[in-house]
């Protein structure tokens, strides 16, 4: 399978390795791929993992997780200027503006 964009099936979905829990794919693929950005991504795919199931946090409080660790990600690859103007443009978005009714 090619790793090039087609639409249909790419080698990076599959798990090419013997896995029993989620904390072994994040082990795994942070020690292989992810490197520095572990941190983060783990607590992405975690919040996405356990969303509406673990007791004591909401699916706001996964979704809010998922947003500070993707802004921290991109920050890292680009400075807190851009992750401002980047999450400013999202709020100035007709789609997250308040209704003036």
């Amino acid at each position: 399978m090619s790793t090039k964009p087609d639409g249909g099936p790419a080698s990076y979905y599959d798990i090419n390795f013997k896995v029993k829990t989620l904390n072994d794919i994040i082990e795994k693929k942070g020690h292989l791929h992810w490197k520095g950005d572990s941190f983060h991504i783990a607590n992405i795919l975690k919040a996405i993992w356990r969303w509406g199931v673990k007791d004591g946090t909401t699916e706001a409080y996964d979704a809010r997780k998922i947003i500070y660790s993707g802004a921290r990600l991109l920050m890292r690859y680009t400075d807190v200027k851009e992750v401002r103007n980047t999450l400013q443009a999202m709020l100035d978005d007709k789609q997250f503006q308040e209704d003036s009714d």
